[in-house]
């Protein structure tokens, strides 16, 4: 039985007994009944009320949750930015022409391991080349005439890297895009 059959059920009884008492009586009963109505009535606004708070505590929570995830996914941030310039010089020095093959092997190395050290944590290479320029993962610092239209707005030349941890950029790759001029 709900609360709505169970209100008629004592609703009816009342007015069964009401009919039984003088009017003293009568005028009682009706008050407290008018008093039993106010209860009930502010006891299912407290009742919803405390459902709104308890479902606004549960929303509360996921969202709480949702930013620990997020703050653990990126805590590493920092950390992996000052690697970056580690890898940026190792990359320099093995691309020296003058560098003997064993201080370039071992440079290399170095920086793989590095590179897996950061992989660990998320980090990955923007693509660059070949790839259609995005504001997002790249920073235009040159342009060069496309010979054909295909090539407009294509990265052509990779002049520094560009890391991404998990989905967000940790540093957009400096390039140079191909621009289509149309000679007609």
């Amino acid at each position: 039985m709900n609360d709505e059959d169970k209100n008629k059920n004592e609703n009816e009884d009342l007015r069964v007994v009401e009919d039984d008492f003088e009017p003293e009586a009568a005028e009682k009963l009706k008050k407290i009944k008018n008093e039993l109505k106010e209860c009930r009535k502010k006891a299912a606004e407290f009742l919803a009320g405390w459902q709104r708070a308890k479902a606004d505590l549960i929303n509360a929570r996921k969202d709480e949750e949702k930013n620990r995830e997020a703050m653990a996914k990126y805590a590493n941030e920092r950390m992996a930015r000052e690697i970056l310039n580690v890898l940026d010089s190792l990359d320099q020095a093995v691309a020296e022409p003058s560098l003997e093959e064993k201080w370039k092997t071992g440079f290399q190395y170095i920086r793989n391991q590095l590179m897996q050290i950061i992989r660990g944590y998320g980090v990955g290479v923007i693509e660059s080349v070949g790839q259609k320029f995005s504001p997002e993962e790249h920073e235009s610092v040159a342009e060069e005439d496309a010979p054909e239209a295909e090539q407009d707005q294509i990265v052509l030349q990779e002049l520094q890297k560009g890391y991404r941890m998990h989905d967000k950029v940790l540093r957009p790759a400096k390039v140079k895009i191909g621009i289509y001029k149309n000679k007609n």
